[in-house]
Parts: structure tokens; sequence; C-alpha cells
């Protein structure tokens, strides 16, 4: 009897131990939703940077110089930005989005 005693024991011991060496499925899979999320919003606000720059140049190539902030250029082509997105450099005309 202590025999199995000691095999149920050894038993229970390795699938407890097995049990917690593995992650939760519904958890690595919002994990994986959450980055996916995070990546898709990291490319989303490059490509909001890109067209925001874009409008820039457009309002140098009409204007012969660079916006003075963002609420002329938003005036200029008619979009609304949130200018605390947005790092402006009005001298170079350069953009970077806010980390």
């Amino acid at each position: 009897m202590k025999r199995f005693n000691r095999i149920l024991f050894i038993y229970f011991s390795a699938v407890v131990a097995l049990a917690a060496c593995t992650d939760n499925p519904a958890q690595q899979y919002g994990n994986t939703m959450i980055q996916s999320l995070k990546k898709a919003k990291d490319v989303d606000n490059k490509v909001n940077v890109q067209q925001v720059q874009k409008s820039i140049q457009e309002f140098y190539a009409a204007n012969g110089r660079y916006p003075s902030d963002l609420n002329e250029l938003s005036t200029f082509n008619g979009i609304t930005l949130k200018n605390g997105n947005y790092a402006y450099d009005p001298a170079t005309g350069a953009i970077a989005e806010k980390k």
C-alpha cells in the first residue's frame, strides 16, 4: 500500500508540475491579441505621420514656406490634427510622433 501511495504521489506531483509549466491558452490568445493591437497602432501612427508630412510638403509647395503650426496646416488642407500627438518644427517642417 505504501508503494501505491508513493507512486500516486509521484504521479500527481508530475501532473501538477507539468500544469504549472504550461501557459493558459486563453492567456496566450489574449497576449497575442494585445501584441497585434499594439503593432497595428504603431503602423497606423507611422502612416499618419507620413500623411501629415506630405501635407506639410504640399503647404510648402503652395506657399513657399512651412506652416507656422499644425492649426495652419489644418486650415490649409481641411483635416483635423491632434496637436498633442505630433512634435512639429516650423523652421524645418519636420514632424514626428510624440511617444
